[in-house]
């Protein structure tokens, strides 16, 4: 598996993972707190260390820093849009 699309969402990285209750566990969250992050496509920086970490050990492919921060840009600019 591999994050590769700067159109990718937060919602798609996490459904990288073979289920949610594993991304959830892996970050050291409830699920209901995983499932919040997939409807909103969007995973607080707090979390990232831990999904870097993670996705490395599950071999998911390019989840680092910068492939977070592209995937959360998209929704920063429709944010800005939307409000003028």
């Amino acid at each position: 598996m591999m994050c590769t699309s700067l159109l990718m969402t937060h919602a798609d990285v996490i459904n990288l993972w073979p289920s949610l209750t594993e991304f959830a566990a892996d970050i050291a969250v409830e699920y209901g707190t995983a499932k919040a992050m997939r409807r909103r496509e969007s995973i607080p920086v707090e979390y990232w260390p831990a999904l870097i970490r993670k996705a490395e050990e599950r071999q998911i492919a390019g989840i680092n820093p910068a492939s977070l921060l592209d995937a959360a840009v998209p929704l920063a600019v429709e944010d800005r849009e939307s409000a003028a």
